[in-house]
C-alpha cells in the first residue's frame, strides 16, 4: 500500500492522489465546485476516500482544470466530464482489467460524475453526496442502471431531501442505498458517518 501524488493527462495535466490497495477494486473521486473553493481538499472527499481505502479500494482523487496545481481554467462542466473520463483511464491503469470500478463525487462532483457514465460505461456503481438538485438537471442520471448510492443532509438546500427522496424512490437500478445525514451541504463533523456507510454499503462485484 502507498500514497502516490500523480499527474493525470486531460485537456490539461490534472494533480492527482492515487492511494494504492490492491488491484481487485478502485474509485475516482471527483471534488465539489471549482468556483466555491471546491478541491480534491474537500472534508467530505476525505471520508469518501477513506471509506473507500478501508474497503479495499484502490482510491484516485483529483483536482479539476484550474484548481490546485491542475492547469487549465474552469469550463462549466463540459471540460470537467474530460477530466473524470481521463482520471478514470489512468486508475484502470493501476488495476485488473476486470476490477471493480467506482465513481463517486460531491455535489457539483456528483453531477459531473452522472454525466461522465455516458462515456464511461464500464463503471459498476456511482456513489453520490448531495447531487446538486437545486441547480443540475438529473437527465443522466436517470439513464444509469447499474448500482447507485446516495447520501443527503437533512438540511442541505443544495440538494434538497425532498428532491433526493422522489429521486431515488423513481430510480430504477438493480440495487440502490440512501443514508440521509442530519447536517447541511458540508458535513462537518459528520465525516464518520460518510465513511461507515460505505463500509457498511459498498461491497466489492464483478460484472
Amino acid at each position: 500500500m502507498s500514497i502516490k501524488r500523480v499527474s493525470i493527462t486531460s485537456d490539461y495535466p490534472l494533480e492527482g492522489v492515487l492511494r494504492e490497495n490492491g488491484k481487485k477494486a478502485g474509485v475516482v473521486i471527483c471534488h465539489p465546485h471549482p468556483l466555491y473553493g471546491g478541491s480534491m481538499q474537500s472534508n467530505v472527499v476525505d471520508a469518501i476516500d477513506n471509506g473507500f481505502f478501508e474497503k479495499g479500494f484502490t482510491t484516485l482523487r483529483f483536482n479539476f482544470r484550474g484548481v490546485g496545481m491542475s492547469s487549465g481554467m474552469y469550463d462549466e462542466g463540459e471540460g470537467e466530464v474530460k477530466d473524470v473520463v481521463a482520471s478514470l483511464a489512468f486508475l484502470k491503469e493501476n488495476i485488473n482489467e476486470d476490477a471493480y470500478v467506482v465513481l463517486a463525487g460531491y455535489s457539483f462532483g456528483a453531477w459531473v460524475a452522472s454525466r461522465a457514465i455516458a462515456i464511461a460505461d464500464y463503471v459498476h456503481a456511482l456513489f453520490l453526496v448531495s447531487y446538486p438538485f437545486a441547480f443540475y438537471s438529473t437527465e443522466e442520471l436517470r439513464r444509469f442502471r447499474k448500482d447507485i448510492y446516495f447520501i443527503g443532509g437533512e438540511h442541505d438546500d443544495v440538494s434538497p431531501i425532498d428532491s433526493l427522496l422522489k429521486f431515488y424512490k423513481d430510480l430504477p437500478v438493480l440495487e440502490k442505498s440512501l443514508r440521509i445525514v442530519s447536517t447541511d451541504h458540508f458535513y462537518w463533523g459528520k465525516e464518520k458517518e460518510i465513511e461507515e456507510f460505505i463500509l457498511d454499503n459498498i461491497k466489492i462485484q464483478h460484472s
